[in-house]
């Protein structure tokens, strides 16, 4: 089960196409924490992915690691694996939390837009001023660190014209793991969406050279969406309540963040567990598929049955944005097109992620992590936190 904690919700940013609209001055009780995993733990859940969010968690990180030496020890206990990631924008990074980090094995995912025109279109400070040079900082301390971590940007389409540029910048800096998300509550208007069309196409040439010498790396769209097609078995899905909780500073269970954030659908909370009936009413408001998405040829790998991304984007569970069905079909459509070259080519590196059988997107982040001088032990229980 995926359990993601509300640490607080004060930010030291204020990046403009955050979902969080709302400051307040809330923290989690380490208690609280703990109450939630030990009720998964009793409610039969046979593996735990543990995730510290915000605002900045890291503004939190005293009480991050105590929840961390709980689960470490309800981990050796109760033998049910734990994995923890931290989301953060990098500026408290410091070798204090990387050391705790290390030692209580919490992924470190980077926020960071790359180049920076891009981080500075987005990622500003509360007095309005550009981030870029503190994250560049957190980046080479992360380089320097010595242990996996990964950089999570977000396109939008002030920032899209930088994007192939920062994944040249990210790449040739010496990260290896590149994830990126679409802010699809941003108006995607018809120029937007052939600039993100073409500088996937770039971005696809840095993919490819990169299969071609054989590196090892993951770099979103590229690695995931065709593995929809390729590993379409080992792909997840979203469902509130039943493998995913948000649990807010106050104890009270949502199916995720932007349930949390509009305080919206309450599941239940720490002290009693899962309300059955909420639960059961959350699922019955997400299952119809929508209507202007049934005819529709990706929709099986859309995602528009996110709810988190059409809360964001509609106010409704079940509506997704008109941006999302532009960008998720120019995306899909410069994904398959060099999918269907790197099959015809026979890239050995593209047919082993994709179609062998003994291979899996996580062994392969594994490998990675192990060419970074990671032991294996550390990189098996990092690659679980990376993948949706």
């Amino acid at each position: 089960m995926d359990l993601t904690f509300i640490l607080t919700e004060q930010c030291n940013l204020r990046c403009r196409y955050c979902y969080q609209k709302d400051f307040h001055d809330t923290r989690m009780p380490v208690d609280v924490a703990v109450k939630a995993i030990r009720a998964a733990i009793r409610q039969g859940a046979d593996s735990l992915a543990l995730t510290f969010f915000g605002g900045e968690p890291l503004l939190e990180a005293p009480a991050l690691f105590e929840i961390m030496a709980e689960a470490r020890r309800l981990e050796a206990e109760q033998r049910v694996p734990i994995t923890a990631k931290v989301p953060t924008n990098g500026l408290l990074l410091d070798d204090s939390i990387l050391r705790q980090a290390a030692e209580q094995r919490v992924f470190i995912s980077l926020s960071f837009d790359g180049v920076e025109p891009a981080q500075n279109a987005g990622r500003l400070t509360p007095f309005g001023e550009g981030s870029f040079a503190a994250v560049e900082r957190a980046l080479k301390r992360l380089l320097a660190w010595g242990h996996p971590f990964a950089v999570y940007s977000v396109v939008t389409p002030a920032n899209v014209k930088h994007l192939a540029a920062s994944r040249q910048y990210l790449w040739e800096s010496g990260v290896r793991i590149i994830i990126n998300a679409l802010d699809y509550a941003a108006d995607w208007d018809e120029r937007a969406v052939r600039e993100l069309q073409s500088q996937y196409q770039l971005v696809g040439k840095l993919y490819r050279k990169l299969l071609k010498r054989k590196e090892s790396f993951y770099l979103e769209p590229f690695d995931s969406r065709i593995a929809q097609w390729t590993r379409a078995g080992e792909s997840r899905h979203c469902t509130p309540g039943v493998s995913q909780l948000t649990i807010a500073p106050d104890g009270t269970l949502y199916g995720c963040v932007e349930y949390f954030y509009r305080r919206l659908s309450s599941l239940g909370h720490v002290d009693s567990w899962l309300n059955r009936e909420s639960v059961k009413a959350a699922a019955r408001d997400r299952s119809a598929v929508p209507e202007e998405c049934r005819d529709c040829g990706v929709r099986e790998r859309c995602n528009n049955m996110c709810a988190c991304i059409n809360l964001r984007g509609t106010g409704r569970v079940n509506m997704p944005p008109e941006s999302l069905c532009l960008t998720e079909q120019q995306t899909l459509f410069t994904v398959d097109d060099l999918a269907q070259r790197l099959f015809k080519e026979r890239v050995p590196g593209f047919l082993l992620k994709n179609y062998s059988q003994s291979f899996h997107m996580l062994s392969g982040i594994e490998k990675l992590f192990e060419e970074m001088g990671v032991t294996h032990e550390l990189a098996k229980t990092s690659t679980s936190q990376l993948l949706p």
